[in-house]
């Protein structure tokens, strides 16, 4: 596997605890905290990155969207099943752009490789 595919699947990995708390919240526990517990998360991810503007709309937006996930799903809200599965498909299409923001920008920060041998002249 080439350095994308792994630099890829590390930050599909570390962000595959994001996606199973926006699946799994309920929204039927006070001590509950989808934004923060996923923002944390989020931040671990992004801490080798420079924050950029890329970076940090993606960020606003996973923040909007978890938000807006706790407001749907709130246990004294009306609970409506097909809105809060879309809530939560939303949400996770916002980890989405932030892992490819988060993929560019680790990408582009990482020194060039050879594509291969170095082929030399043979000096007469």
């Amino acid at each position: 596997m080439n350095n994308d595919t792994l630099l890829r699947q590390e930050i599909r990995s570390s962000l595959s605890i994001v996606r199973a708390l926006i699946k799994e919240y309920s929204g039927l526990y006070s001590a509950e905290n989808l934004t923060r517990d996923v923002l944390s998360v989020c931040d671990d991810v992004a801490v080798p990155v420079k924050a950029e503007r890329r970076l940090e709309e993606a960020r606003r937006l996973v923040a909007e969207r978890c938000n807006r996930l706790a407001y749907i799903a709130n246990r004294f809200a009306s609970r409506d099943p097909a809105l809060i599965a879309s809530s939560r498909a939303q949400a996770v299409a916002a980890v989405d752009a932030l892992q490819d923001a988060v993929f560019e920008l680790r990408r582009s920060g990482q020194p060039e490789q050879s594509r291969g041998p170095v082929l030399r002249r043979r000096s007469l």
